[in-house]
């Protein structure tokens, strides 16, 4: 079942010969009355983003666009976030905001981290994303959400900071992530079913460790049909 908004996902294109997740969630309405971000995940989005750019008065413009609807269907994929963006005068611009993607060492060390606690994985399967997880994540130095800098943006209007249609993007976005935190863990580079399986598998394992030892010790159980004793009886 597809969740509100999302048009679904798909495999994007290739890179290094393997195909990408991607997911493409349809426009939101216009959020008049409201703020941007409910969650304290969608708010640290917003913080990176009013942190970085150098003019307030694109902000200003980008949050307008925004409320009014201009910002159309959201692409989210590794590493990039794409949508078109249309200005007052209805000009539509492809709008990108950029952010980087966990290399492998640093996916490995945040699994570890979730498997390790099994809140975790019930707060992400509920949609949420506990602060004590990316606080966890830290200090194995992995830093979940973008800080200053890290929000790249690029644009069809050309400007070389956030321009109103970046930051209309990086709003809507953050109304997105207030619903779902897995769409932070695309744009690092894995979609929620890699995720997912990733993390029963961690646990499965973690499991297997600690079986009891009384529990390896036990012998097997007697072949269907054999009484116990024969079946167990020491060779004569």
């Amino acid at each position: 079942m597809r969740r509100p908004g999302d048009s679904g996902s798909r495999r994007g294109g290739a890179d290094g010969g393997g195909a990408r997740p991607e997911r493409t969630l349809t426009a939101l309405p216009p959020a008049r009355g409201r703020g941007f971000a409910r969650t304290w995940w969608g708010q640290a989005w917003l913080k990176a983003l009013e942190d970085t750019a150098l003019d307030g008065g694109q902000l200003r413009r980008g949050r307008g666009h925004a409320r009014q609807g201009a910002v159309g269907a959201v692409c989210v994929r590794p590493g990039r976030i794409t949508a078109v963006v249309r200005d007052r005068d209805r000009t539509p611009y492809r709008s990108d905001v950029l952010l980087r993607e966990f290399t492998g060492a640093e996916w490995d060390r945040l699994l570890e981290v979730v498997a390790d606690r099994s809140g975790h994985i019930a707060a992400l399967l509920d949609r949420d994303m506990p602060p004590q997880l990316a606080e966890d994540a830290a200090a194995v130095g992995v830093e979940l959400l973008p800080g200053t800098g890290d929000l790249e943006p690029e644009c069809g209007c050309e400007a070389w900071d956030h321009c109103p249609h970046t930051a209309a993007l990086c709003y809507q976005l953050a109304r997105l992530l207030d619903e779902d935190p897995f769409l932070l863990l695309l744009m690092r580079g894995r979609a929620e079913r890699e995720v997912l399986d990733e993390l029963q598998a961690r646990s499965t394992a973690r499991a297997a460790r600690h079986v009891p030892r009384a529990a390896e010790d036990a012998p097997p159980p007697a072949p269907e049909g054999v009484p116990a004793r024969e079946a167990f009886a020491a060779p004569g």
